[in-house]
C-alpha cells in the first residue's frame, strides 16, 4: 500500500532555473541540471533535500550548461548534454573536480539530449543539433559510434524497454527513426510523424506504444509492432515539450508545453481533447516531469520558476467536471445541434449496497476518478425549415462539411480577374456548396468594391465629419460639374454672380461659359440636383436670396428651377424665417427688422465648398468578414481578404488577427494535405510571418542507395563516402532519370515515376535490395 503523500515544492536555484530532471534506479533521489546548475536532492516524505552541488563557485564553463540530464543503473553515475555539444559523465562516489569523470567533445554543436542503456550501465546515446546520434562506453574516453540522422537536429533518444539494442529517435524534421545498436549503417524504420519539429518522445511500458509531442500541439501514440500505425492523437493548447507514460495505467500520459502554458496534464489518450487531470503549481513553463518510480501517484516536476515539485495525484485539479456538459452549436443553413449530458450507471454489487433498515437500502457513490472515458453524451439536432431561410436545402444530398471545405479550398479563385468576376465565380462556388452566407458576402464585394463607379472614389476610412475635407474636395474634382460654373448658376438668365470659395473671388464669366460644351444645341445646363448641400451649422456667413424656394428644412438646393420648386415647402416655419437657417451672431435689431430689397442677386459666401456626405462600406464589410471567422468559415473571411487586393487595406481589422485567420486555415489545409492549395495561400499573403512559412523546412535529405550515407554537399545524387553514382540511375530500367525521380525513403532506391508506377502496381518490394516499400 503506498503511502499516502502531499504536494510539496522547493526553490532550488537563485540564479537560474533547471532545464531538466531524472531519478535514480531507487527512486529516491532526484538530479537536476540547468545551465548554471546541476544538483542532487534526495526525496523526503515532507520535502526534499540537498545532497549534492556539482557545480560549486562559480564557474562558467559550459560544459556545466546542461540542456539534459540522465541517470545509470549504477546510482553513482550520472550524465548531462551540454549546450555547447559537450557530453559530461559523473561520479558521485569521487569528489570535487574528480566527480566529472569523462568529458567527450565528439559533437559539433549543441547536445540536446542523453539517456543511458536500460540493461548495460556503461552504454549511453546522445542526441544533437548536428544531426548525429553518438553512442559513448563509460570505459572509453571517445565515441564507438555514430548514427547519422537524415535530419539538421535530434531532439530526443529513448531505448525501447521491449528491445534492449532499439532505440527511438526523432528529430525537428518531423520524422520518427528506429535504430539498432548492432546495425548503425542504416535506421531500422523511418516514418513522418507529425507536420512540425517533434521535440520528445516515450515508450509505453507494457504496449509497443512510442508517444511523440511536436510543435504542432499534439501528442501521438504510434504502435510499433511491424509497420508504424497511428493508435490515438491528443490535441492540446501550446507546443509540447515532454511526454511520460503514467505507470500502471494503460491509457494515461502526462505532458507539459514548451511555451505559454504552465500547467502539467494527464491525459486519456481515448479523451484526446481534454485533461483527465491537470496540476498548476508552477508560475512559469514546466520544462521537466518524471513520475516516481512505480508510483502512479506521485509526479515530479521542475520549471522556470526555479522549483522543483512532488505532485499528489489526490492533490490534482479535474478539468473535466468543471467543462459544460451541454454545448449548442447553429449550422449554416440555419439548423442547431444540441449536446447534453448521458447518465452511465454503474452495476450495483452487493458490497456496495448498505442496508438501512429491512426494506431500504442506499447505494454508496462509486467513485468514478478512473472512469473518466465512460461518459457520454446525447446529440439532438433541429432543422429549420427552407420557408424560413429561403433556400431550397435537400437534405438527401447535403455535403459534409469537410466536403465543402475541401471544393471550396479547390475552386476559389483569387487573383488573374477583374474583382467583380472574382467574385461572381466565388459567389457561385460557395452557393454550389451550400455556403448562402458566404455567396451574400461575395455579392455585396462585387457591388461595393469591383464596380467601376466605385473604383473611382478614393475611400478612406473617416472617424468623425470634420475629417471629411480632405476627401470629399479631391472627390468633387471628379464631377462633372465646375466649381466656378456651380456658383454663378442661377436660374434667372441676367444674373451677374460674384461669390467667394475657399478666399477666392470669383469673377463674372459670359453667358457662354455656363452653356455646356458637349451640347450642340446650346442648352443651358444645370448642376446636378444636390450637389450643394448646407446645413445651418456650416453656414458662416450672411446669406440672402431673392427666392425662398430652394430652402427646405433648413438646407439650400441648388439645382434647376422645376427642381427646387417642387422640393420646395412653403408652409414650414424654415421657409418663412430665413433666420433659422443663418447662425445667430452680432444681428441687431433694427437690421433683424429689415426686409431684403427684391431682385437682389443671391450672395452665397461660404469658406469651402461644403463637403458632400457619403455613406462608406468599409465597417459593414469588416463585421461581415469578422462573422464569417465567429461562426467557423476562416476560409471564406480570408478569401474575401485576398481577393479584394488592395481595398483591403481600407478595412478596419487588426493585422494580428488577419495573421491568425492565415495561421489557421493554412493549419486545415495541412491536416487535410492540401499541400498545393496552402503553398498558394502562402504566396498570396502580405504578412512577412506568413510568407516565410514556404522558407521554413524545404530542405530534403536523402541517403546513398548502396552506402546508406546521407548524400551532402552540391554534387547532388553523387555518394562522396562510397564515390558512387548509381543513385542517379533508374532501379527499372537503370538509366540515368532526368526529369521526376521518385525514391524510397527507407532503401534510398528510386527511379524513373513512370517505371515504378508501373512495377509496384502488382509488387510491394524494392526491386534492388527487396525492401517492402511503401508506394502510393
Amino acid at each position: 500500500m503506498l503511502e499516502e503523500s502531499l504536494t510539496i515544492s522547493m526553490r532550488i536555484c537563485q540564479e537560474g532555473h533547471a532545464n531538466a530532471l531524472a531519478l535514480n534506479k531507487d527512486c529516491n533521489q532526484i538530479a537536476v541540471a540547468g545551465r548554471s546548475l546541476l544538483k542532487l536532492y534526495s526525496i523526503e516524505n515532507d520535502g526534499f533535500t540537498e545532497v549534492c552541488n556539482m557545480r560549486g563557485g562559480k564557474n562558467q564553463n559550459l560544459s556545466y550548461s546542461s540542456n539534459d540530464v540522465a541517470w545509470s543503473l549504477d546510482s553513482n553515475i550520472l550524465a548531462t548534454a551540454a549546450t555547447n555539444g559537450v557530453v559530461s559523465v559523473w561520479d558521485l562516489s569521487k569528489f570535487g573536480r574528480q566527480k566529472q569523470l569523462l568529458v567527450y567533445n565528439d559533437h559539433e554543436r549543441t547536445a540536446h539530449t542523453v539517456t543511458f542503456h536500460s540493461g548495460e550501465a556503461n552504454i549511453l546515446i546522445s542526441g544533437s543539433q548536428d544531426g548525429t546520434i553518438k553512442c559513448f562506453d563509460t570505459r572509453c574516453d571517445k565515441a564507438i559510434y555514430t548514427f547519422y540522422s537524415n535530419s539538421e537536429s535530434v531532439r530526443d533518444v529513448k531505448f525501447s524497454p521491449h528491445c534492449n539494442n532499439v532505440f527511438s529517435a526523432v528529430s525537428e524534421n518531423g520524422t520518427v527513426q528506429l535504430w539498432d545498436l548492432r546495425r548503425g549503417e542504416k535506421c531500422l524504420l523511418q516514418f513522418t510523424a507529425h507536420s512540425g519539429p517533434i521535440y520528445t518522445c516515450d515508450w509505453h511500458s507494457s504496449n509497443n506504444w512510442l508517444a511523440t509531442g511536436s510543435r504542432d500541439k499534439q501528442i501521438k501514440v504510434w504502435n510499433m509492432d511491424g509497420k508504424a500505425s497511428l493508435e490515438y492523437t491528443i490535441h492540446t493548447i501550446a507546443v509540447v515539450g515532454r511526454v511520460k507514460w503514467r505507470p500502471e495505467r494503460t491509457y494515461h500520459i502526462a505532458s507539459c508545453a514548451l511555451v505559454v502554458d504552465y500547467s502539467i496534464h494527464v491525459w486519456d489518450i481515448r479523451r484526446p481533447f481534454i485533461p483527465f487531470a491537470s496540476f498548476n503549481d508552477h508560475t512559469n513553463v514546466t520544462t521537466g516531469i518524471a513520475w516516481k518510480g512505480n508510483d502512479s501517484h506521485c509526479l515530479l516536476s521542475t520549471s522556470k520558476d526555479s522549483t522543483i515539485y512532488k505532485h499528489a495525484f489526490k492533490d490534482a485539479s479535474r478539468p473535466a467536471r468543471k467543462a459544460n456538459p451541454q454545448s449548442a452549436s447553429s449550422g449554416r443553413s440555419g439548423d442547431i445541434s444540441f449536446a447534453d449530458k448521458k447518465k452511465v450507471y454503474s452495476i450495483v454489487t452487493a458490497t456496495q449496497m448498505v442496508k438501512i433498515n429491512p426494506l431500504i437500502t442506499r447505494q454508496k457513490s462509486v467513485n468514478g476518478a478512473e472512469q473518466f472515458h465512460i461518459a457520454e453524451s446525447n446529440i439532438c439536432r433541429f432543422l429549420l425549415k427552407s420557408s424560413y431561410t429561403g433556400y431550397n436545402v435537400d437534405n438527401s444530398v447535403a455535403l459534409k462539411e469537410h466536403e465543402c471545405f475541401f471544393g471550396c479550398a479547390k475552386e476559389l479563385i483569387f487573383t488573374g480577374k477583374k474583382l467583380a468576376d472574382i467574385c461572381d465565380h466565388n459567389a457561385i462556388v460557395s452557393r454550389k456548396y451550400g455556403k448562402h452566407n458566404a455567396t451574400t458576402l461575395w455579392n455585396f464585394i462585387k457591388i461595393l468594391y469591383g464596380s467601376n463607379e466605385f473604383n473611382k472614389q478614393k475611400y478612406e476610412h473617416r472617424n468623425s465629419f470634420s475629417k471629411q475635407k480632405n476627401c470629399q474636395s479631391s472627390r468633387r474634382s471628379t464631377h462633372a460639374i465646375n466649381s466656378d460654373v456651380l456658383m454663378k448658376w442661377d436660374h434667372h438668365e441676367n444674373n451677374a454672380i460674384i461669390g467667394s470659395v475657399d478666399g477666392n473671388e470669383l469673377k463674372s464669366q459670359d453667358e457662354d461659359e455656363l452653356l455646356d460644351a458637349n451640347d450642340p444645341g446650346g442648352k443651358q445646363t444645370y448642376p446636378p440636383y444636390g450637389s450643394v448641400i448646407l446645413s445651418e451649422t456650416q453656414i458662416l456667413t450672411e446669406i440672402t436670396f431673392d427666392n425662398f424656394d430652394m430652402l427646405r428644412n433648413g438646407f439650400i438646393y441648388v439645382g434647376p428651377p422645376d427642381f427646387t420648386k417642387a422640393l420646395a415647402f412653403p408652409d414650414t416655419a424654415l421657409h418663412c424665417d430665413v433666420q433659422a437657417a443663418r447662425p445667430q451672431l452680432d444681428i441687431k435689431a433694427q437690421d433683424r427688422a429689415k426686409s431684403p430689397p427684391p431682385n437682389v442677386p443671391a450672395l452665397l459666401k461660404v469658406n469651402h465648398i461644403p463637403p458632400i456626405p457619403m455613406w462608406e462600406p468599409h465597417q459593414f464589410i469588416a463585421d461581415a468578414i469578422k462573422l464569417q471567422n465567429d461562426v467557423g468559415d476562416v476560409q471564406t473571411a480570408l478569401a474575401v481578404l485576398i481577393a479584394m487586393g488592395e481595398s483591403r487595406k481600407y478595412l478596419p481589422i487588426e493585422e494580428n488577427l488577419i495573421e491568425h485567420w492565415f495561421q489557421t486555415y493554412i493549419d486545415q489545409l495541412h491536416r487535410y494535405q492540401m499541400w498545393n492549395e496552402a503553398c498558394t495561400i502562402i504566396n498570396l499573403a502580405w504578412i512577412a510571418s506568413v510568407q516565410e512559412l514556404n522558407q521554413k523546412s524545404t530542405t530534403v535529405y536523402t541517403n546513398c542507395g548502396d552506402c546508406g550515407r546521407p548524400l551532402s554537399g552540391s554534387a547532388g545524387w553523387y555518394c562522396q563516402k562510397c564515390k558512387s553514382m548509381r543513385s542517379t540511375k533508374c532501379s527499372i530500367c537503370g538509366l540515368i532519370v532526368r526529369g521526376l525521380y521518385a525514391w524510397c525513403q527507407g532503401c534510398s532506391h528510386g527511379g524513373h515515376i513512370e517505371h515504378l508506377m508501373e512495377y509496384f502496381s502488382n509488387r510491394s518490394i524494392c526491386p534492388i535490395c527487396g525492401h517492402l516499400c511503401d508506394y502510393n
